[in-house]
């Protein structure tokens, strides 16, 4: 890939989102400030817009990539204009639950795109997966979009962790020799860093001026786990899936840890709330851009133990429990990060 692509993803990217603001504002598809929200305008929702018309014109150009990515990104499209309707009018937590399970049927029996293995993740072989594989792609597609999407709560912390996990990602696939996937991650990259510039309050950018949106958030998280399941099944893997979990643990600890502590407080495990770990770090007197830079370096560093434990060679299963082990720590000392107990809402 030139430097001509990897500018023109950034800069279409970023025409499409100030073409696109005027445009929401007129149709009403804005995020308004009220409730548990800190902002104080209506904030455009065309985050994942922009993102993805920019994707789309980029990977057109680029044979390689779009012969590759067709089926990706038609069916990202139907998540994408899903989560639109949902920022419009508010869709319930299950129907969006079954529309992102129905993609992530279509990714598995469609485009062939499935977990047949976990690896070897308890150190007695290779799980293969049989007759599970398309319900565990199911549950492992819908997951990772609902952890990209809880992990959209501040300015710049749901772009920064999907850029880290595609960055690994990218890595992997450059070493392993799969330039399509490495040409397409980097054109991701470059526009959701384009987003970035717009959403993450600056010296000169004293507010957002986009928001991600639901339609973003979920669109990333359905590439982003389209990409993971790709890269570890199969002959060409780029890397065993244990590293999956690695290259995303900041928003699958947060995720995981809220969907088993709500509901033993009686509260709906999709219900909006405070509880976040980028909430709890905000009550301790935070920044926004410095508890979106701590969760930016936390998320390095686990990918980066990761590709540590891969080039010593390190047994998949000793890297499951070790990050089991962490993910045990957070879960059980997390809530102590908040100065206060925090309530969830509806």
């Amino acid at each position: 890939m030139t430097i001509a692509y990897l500018l023109s993803s950034f800069c279409i990217t970023g025409c499409f989102l100030f073409l696109l603001k005027p445009v929401a504002v007129r149709v009403g598809l804005v995020d308004l400030p009220g409730g548990r929200k800190t902002h104080l305008h209506a904030t455009p929702l065309v985050g994942g817009l922009g993102i993805f018309f920019g994707v789309l014109v980029v990977s057109i150009f680029m044979p390689g990539v779009i012969s590759e990515y067709r089926s990706l990104l038609s069916l990202s499209a139907i998540v994408l204009f899903m989560g639109v309707f949902d920022d419009a009018r508010e869709l319930g937590a299950w129907v969006r639950m079954l529309g992102h399970a129905l993609v992530a049927l279509a990714m598995a029996v469609v485009a062939g795109v499935e977990l047949t293995s976990l690896g070897d993740l308890l150190s007695f072989g290779p799980i293969n997966l049989g007759v599970f594989s398309i319900p565990v792609t199911i549950f492992a597609t819908v997951g990772v979009i609902n952890a990209v999407n809880m992990s959209d709560g501040i300015d710049g912390l749901s772009g920064s962790l999907v850029i880290t996990a595609l960055g690994f990602i990218a890595l992997l696939s450059f070493s392993n020799g799969q330039i399509a996937t490495t040409n397409f991650i980097m054109i991701m990259i470059l526009s959701t860093t384009a987003f970035l510039c717009m959403n993450f309050r600056s010296l000169w950018n004293r507010k957002a001026l986009v928001y991600l949106g639901d339609a973003g958030s979920t669109t990333l998280g359905y590439i982003l786990a389209w990409l993971l399941i790709d890269a570890t099944q199969g002959g060409e893997a780029s890397f065993a899936p244990v590293y999956a979990l690695w290259f995303l643990a900041v928003p699958l600890f947060d995720t995981i840890s809220l969907m088993i502590k709500r509901p033993l407080r009686g509260v709906s495990p999709f219900a909006a709330g405070t509880d976040h770990i980028h909430h709890k770090l905000l009550s301790r007197g935070y920044s926004v851009h410095r508890v979106v830079m701590i969760l930016f370096i936390v998320s390095l560093v686990f990918g980066f133990a990761g590709l540590v434990g891969m080039s010593l060679g390190t047994s998949e299963s000793t890297m499951f429990l070790i990050l089991l082990a962490l993910f045990i720590l957070y879960f059980l000392f997390s809530d102590r990060i908040a100065t206060h107990q925090y309530s969830t809402v509806s």
